[in-house]
């Protein structure tokens, strides 16, 4: 049975300062690391295996709380719309840009007709 270093693999790093700063987070998920990317203002993504910084994902959205904390960050809009409703006063927006989405209204469980 092989290690789980994950060596040879491609491991996406949350850097702070932008990318100058030290590195706090290290995975080999892309999606965990933009998640945790949320919890660290001015912090980036990068790739270990040809050091860039990744984009957030064209059309990827982000619910943020009132005081300014990532609370999930999907490309479902819907899916934002629930746990929008359990966060009064969180907002949408687009994860690359920040730019304000408004979010369809949340009408609670969906059931199937009979």
């Amino acid at each position: 049975m092989g290690c789980a270093c994950n060596r040879g693999r491609e491991q996406f790093e949350v850097v702070r300062d932008g990318g100058t700063g030290r590195v706090v987070f290290r995975t080999a998920n892309r999606g965990t690391a933009l998640g945790v990317q949320g919890r660290y203002p001015g912090s980036v993504v990068r790739s270990t295996k040809d050091n860039k910084i990744v984009d957030p994902g064209k059309g990827e959205l982000e619910l943020v709380a009132s005081d300014g904390t990532v609370l999930v960050r999907a490309d479902d809009a819907q899916l934002l719309a629930k746990v929008a409703a359990a966060h009064e006063g969180a907002t949408a927006r687009e994860a690359g840009t920040g730019k304000a989405f408004e979010l369809p209204p949340y009408t609670g469980k969906r059931r199937l007709a009979r």
